[in-house]
């Protein structure tokens, strides 16, 4: 699977905004596409110039996202995720999954453990960046807390790495011994 370059943010900005309103929007034609386009890296210049390098950029954009076959276009020019464009874009939507706080913590840690084979190598690796990425904090490095709520961020992972509960368990704990550190990282204390 080949990866979006993260060297230049523009570049990456504006493939992840196309595969973003592609994903929440369905198929869309460019030109409903361009506007929203033009609002999410920045209103151009009035120049004719900097409209035909904006409008450049977007195409070149397209054009790599269906060579790279994320997007394709149908007859009448209305551009849809593929399923290889819909796993890439849920992958970076997950990776930016933020476990909402809710107003007041009910003193309840939520643990995640996980026990994946040798051979998933990489499956545990993705799972353990989702789980820092989701604000979790490593006890252990198959056992990782959070304060708030967290079902469906869990139902979420299990499905997205189609792993089943023999590879992770969540539990719920009213205590967790020598838990200070723990509060004052979540700013609980």
């Amino acid at each position: 699977m080949q990866k979006i370059p993260t060297r230049d943010p523009k570049k990456m900005a504006l493939r992840a905004a196309f595969l973003r309103t592609l994903y929440i929007g369905g198929a869309l034609t460019l030109i409903a596409l361009a506007p929203k386009m033009s609002r999410l890296i920045g209103s151009p210049d009035k120049s004719k110039k900097r409209r035909a390098e904006l409008y450049q950029r977007i195409q070149n954009t397209r054009s790599l996202l269906k060579h790279q076959g994320l997007i394709q276009e149908d007859a009448r020019g209305r551009f849809a995720l593929t399923d290889r464009g819909r796993q890439k874009i849920e992958k970076v939507l997950l990776k930016e999954y933020v476990v909402p706080p809710p107003a007041l913590w009910d003193g309840r840690w939520r643990i995640l453990m996980f026990d994946i084979k040798e051979r998933r190598r990489r499956v545990r690796n993705q799972l353990r960046k989702l789980l820092d990425g989701a604000g979790f904090v490593r006890l252990q490095d198959s056992v990782w807390v959070h304060p708030y709520p967290c079902d469906e961020f869990v139902v979420l992972v299990r499905a997205h790495l189609a792993s089943g509960v023999g590879e992770l368990r969540f539990l719920v704990a009213d205590a967790l011994e020598s838990d200070r550190p723990l509060r004052e990282h979540f700013r609980l204390a």
